[in-house]
């Protein structure tokens, strides 16, 4: 009866660690389709109970295959990943699952060195067998959070704070310090009393380290989003700034048309008094002085009329063609600064992905109206992207940048639009589309 409580035991720590870790690893890497939470909750909850019974069969074959099959099944049914194929996806958990194969039997490996080195015996088989079980199980969660997690990411540039550090190294310390008590007293144990007590101890000491493994990631989560609001916080500064700075310029061309009449006054004083080279002159002058005033109006949008003068001069300076196709587009639902943010952010990361790109630079960008749907689609040179990360390319200046694109994704889903990038043949593109 005791080894059956032990079996049960062990199949239940076993797969409450496994699906944690890897349910932890698909959500970290895909997105969700659904936006229920309790959804995600009950089929956890139902896959865990289904592999603790498959577990309860004892058949290696069966165990392997219902650990990759459920998870992968969940990961294709209820998350996506734009920019990942499936048989990647699939591959990603198998192998995930493989690893952690494989750290437990090493961990039962370095169980019996343990009990080799320092002599200890006359261990009843059923505590050795729960040692075997809480040991491998611990060396697996420390080998996840504290090697394996760090190598195997996805998203550049991730940063570890001191509070999840500490917590990490309190983690493992607590674990070392209560397995060197139960190793010192466990060969002395023979009541069945001491050993369900002891049982009883190693799985807290397994679902504490769970939980304050799984809490250290969150710290981490918490710290990177506090870098973003930070950033995002900055960035809108600016985009209020250059909204200020427009408001100044458009202030600046005021004066100077309020002083036009008396400008043309002055000339034609001049050449009155037969002085027409002074006249001719001093018209260049004025004329020199009304070029940066002269702006296309390419949409009924003063404010994004600037910003595409502004952003077509600095393609010019930087030898990008730049083509627009602008059609008749409505953009007043959204605010002043939404405006900017969205389409600033956009031809700013097209422009410095040209930059990059030795020859044949040019930015596409196409705003029109079709039915009831507003699309935008900007198209740019660019070199080869390397890595994504959930639909989106990583920066290859490293962490917290790419900061802007998250702005205009924040922007984008408030009026439940969609944005999609993509890259084909060092063609870069986003097609951005809101239904009116």
């Amino acid at each position: 009866m005791e080894s059956y409580i032990i079996f049960i035991y062990g199949s239940i720590i076993s797969c409450l660690v496994n699906i944690v870790i890897v349910f932890q690893f698909i959500e970290e890497r895909n997105e969700r389709i659904y936006q229920k939470r309790c959804l995600y909750f009950f089929v956890k909850t139902g896959v865990f109970i289904a592999l603790v019974c498959l577990n309860l069969l004892n058949n290696p074959i069966i165990n392997i295959l219902s650990w990759i099959v459920l998870p992968g099944t969940v990961n294709l049914l209820l998350f996506h990943h734009i920019n990942k194929k499936v048989i990647h996806r699939l591959v990603d958990v198998t192998v995930l699952i493989l690893i952690l194969s494989i750290c437990e039997a090493v961990g039962v490996e370095v169980l019996d060195y343990i009990f080799w080195k320092f002599q200890i015996h006359n261990v009843e088989p059923i505590m050795a067998k729960s040692m075997e079980i809480t040991f491998s199980k611990l060396f697996v969660l420390i080998s996840y959070y504290q090697i394996i997690a760090k190598l195997w990411k996805e998203e550049a540039g991730r940063t570890f704070n001191r509070t999840q550090c500490l917590i990490e190294i309190i983690v493992i310390l607590y674990s070392i310090a209560n397995l060197a008590v139960i190793f010192l007293v466990i060969s002395k144990v023979n009541s069945q009393k001491d050993h369900i007590l002891i049982l009883v101890n190693m799985g807290c000491i397994l679902i504490a380290d769970l939980y304050f493994s799984y809490f250290a990631r969150f710290v981490e989560e918490n710290s990177q989003l506090k870098i973003k609001l930070k950033l995002l916080e900055q960035q809108s500064t600016l985009q209020y700034e250059f909204y200020e700075d427009q408001e100044e310029k458009y202030n600046e061309s005021i004066k100077i048309l309020h002083d036009v009449n008396k400008h043309l006054n002055l000339i034609e004083s001049l050449y009155e008094a037969k002085e027409h080279d002074t006249a001719i002159t001093y018209a260049r002058e004025i004329g020199q002085m009304l070029i940066p005033l002269s702006l296309e109006d390419y949409t009924n949008n003063p404010i994004l009329n600037v910003l595409l003068n502004d952003k077509k001069r600095i393609a010019c300076l930087h030898s990008i063609e730049f083509n627009l196709e602008i059609g008749a587009v409505d953009l007043s639902f959204m605010e002043p600064i939404e405006v900017t943010t969205v389409f600033g952010n956009l031809l700013d990361n097209a422009i410095e992905a040209c930059d990059m790109v030795p020859n044949n630079r040019f930015i596409d960008m196409k705003l029109d109206k079709y039915n009831e749907f507003i699309v935008i689609n900007i198209t740019n040179r660019t070199m080869p992207i390397e890595k994504w990360y959930l639909g989106k390319p990583v920066s290859r200046k490293g962490k917290n940048h790419g900061i802007g694109l998250l702005n205009v994704e924040n922007i984008i889903k408030k009026y439940d639009g969609s944005m999609v990038l993509e890259e084909v043949n060092k063609k870069f593109s986003c097609k951005i589309i809101f239904n009116l």
